[in-house]
Formats: C-alpha cells, sequence, structure tokens
C-alpha cells in the first residue's frame, strides 16, 4: 500500500527530532550532516504541499520556518568543516602550508560554531509539535489521484527544466539548481508515497540518482572553497599582502579550478542520460498527468 502524505510528515518529523537532540551540542561532524539531511527531507515535502496547493508552510505555519534557520546555522558550520578537509588535501598537493588561510578558517569556525550552539536551544518543540500536528491534520485524506497528478507535476517540472540545461553551452551554470532538483525528486519519489514511484522501479534504481548526486557533492564543495578562497583574495589588506601568500593562493586556486573543470567534464554524460531517461519514463506514464 502506498504511503500517505501525512505519514511520511509523521515520520521526517520524528527523524528531525532525533537528530536535533543528537547535534544541538555537538561538534561531531556526522551529527551536523544528518540534522541537516532531516530538515532538507522535510523542507522538500513542505516544497511539494506548497506547489500542489495542499499547504503553505510560509503563510500557515510560521513555526515550522525555524528549521531554515536551524538549517542555515548548522550548514554554515558543515560548511567550514568541508573546507577544512579541502584545505588539508590541497594543502598536501601543493606541499605547502597556508597559514593566513588557516587562520581564517579558524575564526570563521568559531563564529559559525557560537551562532549554531546559542540558536539550537532557543527551539520551542511545544510550539513546533502544534503547529506540526495541525499540518498532519490538514494533509490527511488527500485522495489518491490528486496526490498522484500533483507528484506527477512536481517531479515533470523538475526532470524538464533540468532536461533543458543539458542542452546550453556553459551547462555548469546550473549545477547548484540541478543538485537542489535531484534531491527533491529522490527524496520524494524514493519514500514511496502515492502510485508515481512506480513509473522508475524498474528501469530506475536511485542508486544510480544517488551516485550522481555524490558527484555533484564533490563538485558542489570544490566550488564552495573555490569561492571561499577568491573572496579570501579580495578582502586581503591593501599592501599587507606578501608574495608567499599571493603565490600560495593562486596555486591553490588552480589546483581547485582544474578539479573542478574535470568535475564538469565527468557529470555531463552522467546528467544526459538520467534526465533523458526520466524524461522518457515520465512521457510513457502520462496518465498521472490527468
Amino acid at each position: 500500500m502506498a504511503k500517505t502524505v501525512d505519514k511520511l510528515f509523521e515520520k521526517y518529523v520524528e527523524k528531525f527530532e532525533k537528530e536535533f537532540l543528537r547535534a544541538i551540542n555537538t561538534e561531531d561532524e556526522e551529527a551536523i550532516h544528518d540534522l541537516r539531511v532531516s530538515i532538507k527531507k522535510i523542507r522538500a515535502l513542505f516544497l511539494f504541499l506548497k506547489e500542489a496547493g495542499i499547504a503553505d508552510i510560509k503563510s500557515d505555519y510560521p513555526y515550522l520556518r525555524n528549521l531554515k534557520e536551524i538549517f542555515k546555522k548548522a550548514g554554515r558550520l558543515r560548511e567550514i568543516h568541508i573546507h577544512k578537509n579541502l584545505y588539508e588535501a590541497y594543502r598536501e598537493r601543493a606541499g605547502q602550508d597556508f597559514p593566513e588561510l588557516e587562520e581564517h578558517l579558524r575564526a570563521m569556525e568559531e563564529e559559525s560554531r557560537k551562532a549554531y550552539h546559542e540558536y539550537m536551544p532557543g527551539i520551542q518543540f511545544r510550539k513546533f509539535y502544534r503547529a506540526a500536528n495541525s499540518l498532519q491534520k490538514e494533509i490527511q485524506g488527500i485522495p489518491p489521484k490528486k496526490l498522484n497528478k500533483k507528484l506527477y507535476a512536481f517531479i515533470r517540472v523538475r526532470v524538464e527544466e533540468c532536461h533543458q540545461y543539458m542542452f546550453e553551452e556553459h551547462y555548469e551554470r546550473h549545477l547548484h539548481q540541478i543538485r537542489k532538483y535531484l534531491k527533491h525528486i529522490r527524496f520524494i519519489i524514493g519514500q514511496q508515497i502515492g502510485d508515481v514511484h512506480k513509473v522508475f522501479e524498474d528501469e530506475l534504481s536511485f542508486d544510480d540518482t544517488k551516485k550522481v548526486e555524490d558527484i555533484l557533492g564533490e563538485w558542489h564543495d570544490r566550488d564552495e572553497f573555490r569561492r571561499l578562497l577568491e573572496e579570501f583574495r579580495e578582502n586581503l589588506p591593501e599592501g599587507s599582502t606578501s608574495k608567499d601568500t599571493t603565490s600560495r593562493l593562486e596555486a591553490y586556486l588552480a589546483a581547485v579550478n582544474k578539479d573542478i573543470g574535470e568535475d564538469v567534464k565527468r557529470l555531463r554524460p552522467e546528467l544526459v542520460h538520467l534526465f533523458a531517461l526520466m524524461k522518457n519514463l515520465l512521457e510513457r506514464n502520462s496518465q498521472y498527468a490527468s
């Protein structure tokens, strides 16, 4: 029997509470990552509910928007953890330390950790669950035909937009959006609500889409690290930049840009295949659109 939206929401909220309590006063990178994943799933469901015209979280359930702020605070800290890991990788490759960047990352981490830990205890679960329970009642009993139609539209819009990107000369400009849309699709279909997921079961493994997401994730992390390096360069005090600092910065940027270029080349055939397959499957099962 297909899952219903209200049961999926209940599952996501329980998962969020578990991860929230695990991550509230920790610096464990994995705990913070798992918290963000649990919030991504809820936010993808919120987006579906809004696009389907079922519920608008922003207007009707403002307290649930606290999830977005938790996501941002945890995300900033998680991003710096990734920056530090990438710094170590490129430091080893370049064969030279970059003490100025190390200090910059240390200061960023301290500031982000403080903001994260100060915000987290401010969430009042009584208010959160009151809003969550109210939303769960609202989304109960959605007719299966309506649910399938809305699920089909939610997926189709994202697949068609991403498929069009593949024919642009500089498709890489859309990789952040593509990554976001792929997560939406997998979070929604992968939980098997309604019947639309059956369109994909025999011909598309979500292990395959996760593989593409992983490559996109590696590209995304490097692209964000590139931005960090460029911002660091722009904000260096005038007249105080030594030749050694400039040399190190340019060496790191050159290595990162090289890797990003290779990621972009590796991703294109994978994405063309994936979105062409999805588009074909949706077209062959257009009965869900009516």
